[in-house]
């Protein structure tokens, strides 16, 4: 049974949002996005400080011209883009000399616009279009999840995965600064609600952590060390909001040290006893702890071929253990089989 059924019978609503139906709703994003793309590499202009420049004073020009961020998809908007961008004031921003003037005026001569439009634009417009259908901003979605008043509030799954974006300009650059997006828009909520004096009372669950919150990221991904600061930054200050944080990784090594320092309760499941990742599990746990050595016991719950047989063993640190007073781990076996969960926690007859 999916989780989803588990959640369902426990009376919660679920709303999944994909890159299909979340709709970006920041200038900012449309410039960041148009960088990345191919649009103004087509017309002579390559990555650094020029591209830059030149998607800023169009985004500025746009907005100037009183065209909408989700209107950007339409042909009209396309067009009056492209007639700014012929235009020598604008010009000057990103290209100082006659010489540059002219070669892009040359490009930009030389290239068709139905092929821009179709090619370049729309990929990258679309993404902020919002008549798709099911779609909902990022502003509208945090609203109807936190905003919601009774106590059973729905559980809202978003999914940026690059198989959903078809016919969308995607890569995981975009992934960050949206996934950023996000976050900032979840402190923001939640700051808001702590001043009006109620508490948020949320969880965020992320998945595949060691990805979004690693120790090392290469010097020149901006957005992956932005999206990675949020994180620390929140695990450090929203828990007085109410905004607590589930990080769920498959490795200990890799997540960043401060997350970590900031986490109160850790369930540790098979898979950290040998080289870096126990080297991990020590600093956190205690190097002359004797739980180790029982920790390093687990067996391999796919070690055995029958389902019902497998075992499934944690090692718990922080207040969910009753002996975290004197911070001696707890060890337990989880349910392995579906119909057992059900049963003891009373959901067997629950209506879905």
């Amino acid at each position: 049974m999916p989780v989803g059924d588990v959640i369902r019978r426990l009376g919660k609503q679920i709303v999944v949002l994909t890159v299909r139906n979340l709709v970006l709703d920041r200038w900012e994003l449309f410039e960041q996005i148009l960088f990345e793309s191919l649009f103004f590499e087509r017309l002579t202009i390559p990555r650094g400080e020029n591209r830059e420049l030149a998607c800023g004073i169009l985004a500025d020009s746009l907005q100037k011209a009183k065209v909408k961020l989700s209107e950007l998809h339409l042909r009209k908007s396309f067009d009056k883009a492209w007639e700014l961008l012929a235009e020598e004031r604008v010009q000057r921003v990103f290209y100082r000399t006659e010489t540059s003037r002219v070669r892009f005026n040359a490009a930009l001569g030389d290239s068709n616009p139905d092929e821009f439009y179709s090619e370049y634009w729309v990929p990258v417009a679309e993404l902020f279009r919002e008549d798709r259908e099911g779609a909902k901003s990022i502003n509208k979605a945090l609203s109807w999840l936190l905003g919601t008043e009774t106590p059973n509030r729905p559980v809202l799954v978003i999914d940026l995965s690059r198989e959903q974006a078809h016919g969308l300009f995607w890569n995981e650059k975009i992934q960050s600064l949206v996934i950023k997006r996000l976050l900032d828009g979840l402190n923001q909520t939640a700051e808001y609600f702590y001043k009006e004096g109620q508490s948020l009372n949320a969880l965020v669950v992320i998945d595949e952590a060691h990805r979004l919150a690693p120790r090392d990221i290469p010097r020149e991904e901006d957005a992956a060390r932005s999206v990675r600061g949020v994180l620390i930054d929140a695990a450090r200050t929203t828990r007085k909001y109410g905004l607590g944080w589930l990080f769920i990784s498959q490795t200990l090594s890799s997540l960043h040290e401060e997350i970590l320092q900031q986490l109160r309760i850790f369930f540790f499941g098979f898979g950290l006893g040998l080289g870096q990742e126990f080297q991990s599990l020590r600093q956190l746990v205690g190097s002359s702890s004797p739980a180790l050595d029982l920790y390093q016991l687990f067996r391999d719950p796919h070690s055995a071929f029958d389902v019902a047989s497998r075992q499934y063993s944690f090692m718990t640190i922080g207040p969910v253990s009753p002996l975290s007073f004197s911070g001696t781990p707890l060890f337990i076996n989880a349910f392995n089989t579906v119909k057992m969960f059900l049963n003891s926690n009373g959901l067997t007859d629950r209506e879905k």
